[in-house]
């Protein structure tokens, strides 16, 4: 019972580190197109790398426990 919401919660996080992703990289093709820079700040970078890192690691060793 506990481990099945335990993956639920890990499921759920990986879909929203996905979601941070795909946004990040939406903003840097859109500002690559308007040909400004793109700028992130540092509690967003440490995000982002969270989330790169937590999908990489979830490809690798799968979500279950």
């Amino acid at each position: 019972m506990v481990i099945d919401i335990l993956n639920k919660v890990f499921i759920f996080l990986l879909i929203l580190c996905c979601l941070n992703v795909i946004r990040n990289v939406f903003f840097l093709i859109k500002n690559y197109i308007e040909k400004e820079r793109f700028v992130l700040g540092k509690e967003s970078l440490l995000i982002l790398g969270i989330s790169i890192s937590y999908i990489l690691l979830s490809l690798i060793t799968g979500v279950k426990i």
